[in-house]
């Protein structure tokens, strides 16, 4: 599981998860861009802002507006946004690695 220091996710929620044997990892303070669901819930959001842009009526059935949203977000979808951070961590390796075999590169005794 992933978490961002928000304040809900506390040291009560990492003990609760250590004491489960839940996999952990505490991101930075904010990086949205690793958090893929974080684009979900805005997509989902302005899907709803449509929908009740379109029928008012929405708003007197939540569920209803709620499915009707949902309907619209793909598996693919959701899962690109996952494919997404991937990309940007691969990135991110890769510079860190092109970064650390410069700095040996530039250690390195040359005869």
């Amino acid at each position: 599981m992933m978490s961002d220091n928000a304040p809900i996710h506390d040291a009560d929620g990492d003990a609760f998860m250590t004491a489960n044997v839940v996999a952990f990892l505490r991101l930075p303070p904010y990086s949205p861009d690793m958090q893929p669901i974080e684009d979900v819930f805005n997509d989902f959001l302005v899907i709803i802002k449509i929908l009740v842009y379109l029928n008012q009526a929405l708003v007197d059935d939540p569920h209803l507006l709620q499915a009707m949203a949902a309907s619209f977000l793909s598996q693919r979808h959701i899962v690109g946004q996952f494919d997404r951070v991937d990309r940007i961590l691969a990135a991110v390796r890769a510079q860190f690695t092109l970064a650390f075999s410069l700095t040996l590169l530039a250690r390195t005794p040359h005869t």
